[in-house]
């Protein structure tokens, strides 16, 4: 048997959150930015570990990665965001705070990159039809096909931090993940710790890292050309 004395209160809001920024300065144009990013908040039911602890360790990896390649003097050319975002559960609070506040960075923004679908293996990026960013990077990602990265779709994808980004003109993309049980865990008591698998998010980190690289060291943003209006596709 167990006994519990717990006490709980109401607090007047709003409440003040805060995302979580770190960033790599670029060796030759740091006025120039690659985000990537997660969500840290989640639903209150489970542990949110595949929404989204799996997305932010993802990024943290990355930020770890990227960071020992710095330090051993492999520095990206623009400067790589890594942002914990906070409130996406609430409306994308978290994004839409920086990127008003980023406001003037947003015309030299490449791009924006989003693990917010659990711990499947990440197969490729939604590029909301932006056809003009798909002949720009699948050459610089076909050697991810190694890690089972399976190219790039023109499909559009929303609910995450990425639309954010898209709204400004950025292009905003979102990962496509391997189900993996998230339509069973995400926003359940089941979003538990035992649900994340390893393999998967060391993959996400390898995918989401080498693009971050790529897309910092091309020779110049990717393209802003919005598709016309339901012409994404896969």
């Amino acid at each position: 048997k167990v006994e519990l004395d717990v006490s709980n209160k109401f607090i007047p809001g709003p409440i003040t959150c805060y995302n979580t920024v770190g960033e790599i300065a670029g060796s030759e144009k740091p006025d120039e930015f690659v985000v990537i990013g997660a969500h840290l908040d989640s639903w209150d039911l489970g542990q949110g570990t595949t929404d989204n602890g799996t997305g932010s360790c993802v990024i943290l990896e990355c930020a770890r990665i990227l960071g020992e390649l710095a330090r051993q003097g492999v520095r990206p050319k623009r400067t790589i965001r890594f942002v914990l975002y906070t409130g996406e559960e609430q409306g994308l609070h978290g994004s839409r705070q920086y990127v008003q506040k980023h406001k003037d960075e947003m015309p030299k923004t490449s791009v924006s990159l989003v693990h917010d679908t659990g711990t499947g293996r990440v197969k490729g990026f939604a590029l909301m039809g932006r056809e003009a960013v798909r002949k720009v990077l699948e050459p610089e990602l076909a050697s991810l096909a190694d890690v089972g990265f399976e190219g790039l779709s023109l499909r559009s994808s929303g609910g995450s931090d990425h639309v954010s980004f898209e709204g400004t003109g950025v292009p905003g993309f979102a990962c496509v993940q391997e189900p993996d049980e998230y339509r069973l865990t995400h926003h359940t008591q089941t979003d538990t710790f035992d649900k994340a698998k390893e393999p998967n998010l060391i993959q996400g980190a390898q995918v989401m890292a080498v693009t971050a690289m790529r897309v910092a060291n091309l020779p110049g943003l990717l393209p802003r050309e919005r598709p016309k209006k339901d012409d994404a596709r896969d």
